[in-house]
């Protein structure tokens, strides 16, 4: 039987240890290696070949955010679950931006955590229902809401950006801050917006985004 290598990565020993024990009578899990912090496990996958990563999000130096997305560029081939105590959309949005396939709270059952390595392991996505059910429909929901602007609208991603920044009542000077561009850049883009949008100011701006459940209200 082909087993799934494994490797901890969490600032708590005690809590890899947990892991440890909790996954040690799993035949199909070779637990290979773990890490106290992202720049360890980056400097472990340099020598070491896993398949699966078990990361936290709150750890010194390196975020488990940032470790996710450097390793998705890295190694694009290795699959990473965030098992963390933080669920808020936020935190899932985040992880899954940055290439995370799994993501599960801390006080998950061993069933869901074993069913969730399987999962990724052979390639699909795993989200815990005490964090998918709401978040994972509002990613998707904003998700259609933006292909569609770019699809039918034709706004380009920075200009939904600055659609959805205007709308909740930013002005030009607290989006460019934002967005690290300059005001005269957000000016152009709202420009370009309402004309390829057909409206007259800001306030048609905002109407438009609520009407089309770019933001809510």
């Amino acid at each position: 039987m082909t087993k799934i290598k494994l490797v901890l990565v969490d600032d708590h020993r005690i809590f890899r240890d947990g892991i440890k024990s909790l996954l040690s009578d799993v035949e199909f899990i070779d637990i290979i290696g773990e890490a106290s912090c992202g720049l360890e496990l980056l400097e472990m996958l340099k020598s070491q070949q896993t398949d699966v990563i078990m990361v936290d999000i709150t750890m010194p130096g390196i975020s488990g955010i940032d470790v996710c997305r450097q390793i998705s560029e890295l190694y694009p081939d290795v699959r990473i679950m965030i098992l963390s105590m933080h669920t808020n959309e936020e935190f899932v949005i985040n992880a899954i931006k940055a290439g995370a396939k799994a993501y599960l709270p801390k006080d998950t059952s061993k069933e869901e955590l074993l069913e969730a390595i399987e999962i990724i392991y052979n390639g699909g996505e795993y989200y815990s229902k005490s964090v998918s059910d709401n978040f994972m429909k509002n990613y998707i929901r904003n998700y259609k809401t933006d292909h569609d602007l770019m699809e039918n609208k034709s706004l380009t991603q920075r200009e939904i950006e600055i659609l959805k920044n205007a709308s909740i009542g930013l002005s030009n000077k607290e989006i460019a801050d934002k967005l690290f561009i300059s005001t005269k850049t957000v000016d152009c883009h709202k420009n370009n917006i309402m004309q390829k949008l057909k409206l007259k100011n800001t306030a048609e701006m905002v109407l438009y985004a609520v009407k089309n459940k770019i933001i809510e209200v």
